[in-house]
């Protein structure tokens, strides 16, 4: 969002925001505090420019490196690991049986 189109948008606390069900079920995979999961996630998909409600399997997918990347600066290592593998469960559950 450029600065343009953000003035006159009114911040949300991110606690707030509530996503699709795939963020929903990301945010609840990594299994950390809710706030800080949640603020990690948006501060991720703002680097691509999309949103918590508009998240779709593919981004995720690509997202994939920098929210490990991030988490692991906020957890030790066996956190990470474990909250990384949550996550890539849910990736592939949105793709089905093959």
């Amino acid at each position: 969002m450029s600065d343009a189109e953000s003035k006159g948008v009114r911040t949300v606390p991110i606690d707030a925001v509530q996503g699709n069900p795939l963020f929903e079920k990301a945010v609840s995979a990594i299994g950390l505090e809710e706030t800080t999961t949640r603020w990690l996630c948006v501060s991720v998909l703002n680097t691509i420019g999309t949103t918590p409600q508009k998240l779709t399997p593919d981004e995720l997918g690509n997202l994939l490196p920098e929210v490990d990347r991030r988490l692991r600066k906020l957890v030790q290592e066996a956190q990470a690991d474990a909250a990384m593998k949550r996550l890539y469960r849910v990736l592939f559950e949105q793709a089905g049986p093959v």
